[in-house]
């Protein structure tokens, strides 16, 4: 009998225990990071809240006066000096409160002219108008008013601009962190998985290349297993892969290939390679198969490996194993849309509310216009249109953190909105092609795959020249394919980047897959989703 001594851990398992080791180390960092960046969106959201009731505020103001000028209103002038106290308490507030050099410069500029202003009109216009001298007044020196007036609302609509960039810049630079965290905690989960799939098979290998798998190992080895002879004839097979087939031993023992594929026609596809392996004495890594059995749907990957001994073919191996979604990463996908869903909802509740007042005033405003002097009515349209240029940015960043539309009218109208949002901005053509608007999928696929057509149109835009983007939506059997392709040119020497990547890891997500090329006809995506059993989405 031989006898062998042990061998100390090797340099692969020193390594997986260190990379094991740096996984709750990640999440912890990740969990400290998304906290601070909430704080951070929340601080500046609250910030943007106090810029939107400043602006509300100077322009109440800067109405009440130009309205006690035009009309000579006491309650105008009263109301007038109520709000210059909280116009400028606020500003004061705001100030206060620090931050960069710029904003601090913005706002004490925006504090003198707002004094200016208010001593303006309690020095010049109040003694103007009182002594009934308004029109001489108006006719010297409206349009140095006016132009107060102006230079009021432009620099707290700066101050509005400026913080609605800083709370989408705050909201982006998490979400980049996040994506970058997942990344990186997926590389460490997948190369855990290598390594020890390496220390597998550093023990596996010498016995499938020699020839003396015992049947003791095949009978206790987790994953499936089925050995062949070189005449392609079943001799063992373990319980993992009956249980996953469906099948019993008795059934599968002893058979041929060509009889399994006639016998059980559902498994075709995976025995199929071994012929190959027969044929080619190759082996074969990681192909990626979708099994239907029993009425359930399993996504595996394959491995089959010739057998030799003495360096002759004795006949080859499979080892399958189901590919489950990694809970870390699908709970990180999941706690990343929802924390968007929520910010998405808290901008609506928070600045929608403030805006869609202001902008209904103004058209109130602006529908009176015998009343409305035609200098002030110009002032005024063009508020409104900052007003309502402001709210379509909202609307974007709220896209752009949650398509909130997939929560209400379903994955296919969703990207309708987009793509003719993404056409109106970029000048690239979006044709979308499907049979129907209803698709069989749950909403957290359709977010993956309402993602993964953002990330291949804004690829377009970065890396390609193309003009036209034809998109395919298309049930076939028991897939859902989406084909992107764009008409640009064909690229040489092409690298996948992050994008990319990034591209197939959601798409693992859902249990699918994406390829990609480029040829003369220009670039083109296709990715493959797995249907659901529980019948259609409302589209």
């Amino acid at each position: 009998m031989e006898i062998t001594t042990q061998k100390a851990p090797g340099r692969w398992f020193y390594i997986t225990m260190t990379v094991i080791l740096l996984v709750p180390l990640l999440h912890f960092y990740s969990a400290r990071v998304e906290t601070r960046g909430i704080e951070n969106i929340a601080g500046e959201l609250e910030e943007a809240s106090a810029n939107y009731n400043l602006f509300n505020n100077i322009s109440a103001l800067t109405y009440n006066a130009q309205a006690y000028m035009l009309y000579a209103d006491k309650g105008k002038i009263e109301k007038f000096n109520e709000l210059s106290i909280n116009v400028v308490k606020k500003e004061l507030d705001l100030f206060n409160r620090g931050g960069s050099e710029k904003r601090k410069a913005d706002l004490k500029n925006l504090i003198e002219k707002t004094r200016d202003y208010i001593s303006y009109v309690r020095g010049e216009v109040l003694p103007a108008v009182q002594a009934g001298k308004k029109d001489e007044f108006i006719a010297v020196n409206g349009g140095q008013f006016d132009a107060m007036t102006g230079e009021m609302l432009e620099l707290s609509g700066s101050l509005l601009l400026t913080g609605d960039a800083r709370l989408k810049d705050e909201t982006t630079r998490v979400a980049n962190i996040q994506n970058r965290i997942s990344i990186l905690s997926l590389g460490l989960v997948l190369m855990i998985l290598l390594l020890l799939l390496l220390g597998v098979r550093k023990l596996l290998h010498p016995l499938l290349e020699s020839g003396k798998l015992s049947a003791d190992l095949v009978a206790f080895y987790r994953d499936g297993v089925m050995v062949i002879d070189r005449e392609s004839r079943v001799t063992r097979v373990n319980e993992p892969l009956q249980k996953l087939l469906n099948v019993k031993q008795p059934d599968i023992l002893g058979k041929t290939l060509n009889e399994l594929s006639a016998a059980f026609p559902f498994i075709q596809n995976l025995i199929q390679p071994l012929f190959s392996v027969l044929l080619n004495q190759d082996k074969i890594i990681n192909k990626q198969i979708i099994l239907n059995s029993a009425g359930s749907k399993s996504f595996l990957n394959v491995d089959y490996h010739p057998m030799f001994f003495s360096k002759r073919l004795t006949g080859a191996v499979l080892i399958v194993n189901t590919v489950e979604m990694q809970k870390n990463k699908r709970y990180l996908f999941d706690t990343i849309e929802a924390e968007r869903k929520k910010i998405s909802i808290e901008i609506h509740d928070w600045i929608g509310r403030g805006m869609s007042p202001i902008i209904h005033s103004l058209d109130y405003i602006l529908r009176a216009n015998n009343e409305v002097p035609p200098g002030i009515h110009e002032s005024l349209v063009k508020l409104r249109t900052h007003c309502q240029n402001a709210a379509m940015d909202m609307r974007s960043i709220m896209n752009d953190i949650h398509p909130y539309l997939i929560d209400e009218v379903g994955l296919v109208s969703a990207l309708e909105s987009y793509t003719s949002n993404f056409e109106n901005m970029q000048g690239i053509r979006v044709y979308m092609f499907y049979k129907e608007r209803t698709l069989n999928i749950n909403k957290k696929v359709e977010i993956i795959i309402y993602r993964i057509i953002q990330e291949a149109l804004s690829n377009v835009v970065k890396h390609s020249t193309a003009g036209e983007v034809d998109i395919y939506l298309k049930e076939e059997e028991d897939v859902l394919k989406v084909e992107i392709m764009d008409n640009g040119d064909m690229m040489e020497d092409f690298v996948a980047g992050k994008g990319l990547w990034g591209m197939k890891e959601r798409a693992n997500l859902a249990g699918g897959d994406l390829s990609y090329g480029s040829d003369e006809n220009g670039f083109s995506l296709t990715l493959t989703i797995p249907l659901s059993s529980g019948g259609k989405n409302n589209g």
